[in-house]
């Protein structure tokens, strides 16, 4: 069983979990809800979030965590299946400076097809081996807090 929280005022995301926002959802189950996104920019865009509120990829449980992406696969399989769409585009942002705009966790799911109006958000070119490896002994040498199982944000800025 996930473990209840208790929703965030204002969040339009809980408020479709608790059904006092109507929604177009596609499949729901303990930890998930999955939903046509009504700022939808290709036909099938859909999202997936947890129940349970979290802020971020940061803030939400590895259970959680893991349920949201179990549901992204079986929707992936229900829009290629019902839409057959070119290509598939996942996307998941966190907090502004990643491009999120809704402060609950979700996964976008944007079916894809050639040649349409989407496009890259940045040009993909390779990066110095040296500093891929100085960033590499920087990630894995840093202090880490200890394993967290609650929602605070163990990366806030002071």
């Amino acid at each position: 069983m996930p473990p209840e929280t208790s929703p965030a005022p204002g969040c339009v995301f809980c408020d479709i979990v608790a059904g006092r926002l109507h929604s177009e959802i596609l499949f729901e189950d303990e930890r998930t809800v999955a939903f046509l996104d009504n700022t939808a920019v290709m036909e099938g865009h859909t999202l997936v979030i947890p129940r349970c509120h979290a802020a971020d990829l940061w803030t939400v449980s590895e259970d959680d965590a893991a349920a949201v992406m179990r549901t992204v696969h079986r929707m992936a399989r229900l829009l290629g299946d019902a839409l057959r769409p070119d290509g598939l585009t996942l996307f998941q942002a966190n907090r502004p400076a990643g491009w999120q705009d809704v402060f609950h966790l979700h996964v976008h799911l944007v079916p894809r097809r050639d040649g349409d109006h989407l496009h890259r958000p940045w040009q993909a070119d390779l990066a110095d081996p040296a500093a891929l490896a100085t960033t590499r002994r920087r990630i894995l040498t840093a202090p880490r807090p200890p394993h967290r199982t609650s929602p605070e944000d163990p990366y806030a800025h002071a």
